[in-house]
């Protein structure tokens, strides 16, 4: 998912993956940067981010970190994860409701 962030070089075509996206017929669905609400893994970072919080030990080291990261992640349950994902349709029509946009366009 390109969320508009200009790392992604959305904006230029000389951009390899711009280039690329281009030749292969994608096109972008536009929406604001910084818009986590439209991306789903956002909110299971925001998860991530929680239970390591709320860990006893917190790591110290980036080894520990990784360890402690791939165990919540493993801890998340698909269904969970799937019901982000059909939640989509969602924020897709409360983000235009936001910003204003006609779906008309």
């Amino acid at each position: 998912m390109e969320d508009g962030n200009s790392a992604y070089g959305h904006k230029t075509t000389s951009n390899i993956c711009a280039t690329w996206r281009t030749s292969m017929g994608i096109t972008l669905f536009p929406h604001p940067a910084v818009s986590p609400d439209m991306n789903p893994i956002e909110k299971c970072w925001r998860r991530i981010k929680q239970a390591l919080y709320r860990r006893l030990r917190q790591p110290t080291t980036e080894v520990q970190m990784v360890v402690a990261v791939l165990e919540e992640w493993d801890k998340i349950p698909q269904e969970w994860i799937n019901g982000l994902i059909e939640q989509q349709d969602f924020w897709v029509h409360d983000l235009i409701k936001r910003c204003g946009w006609s779906t008309a366009n």
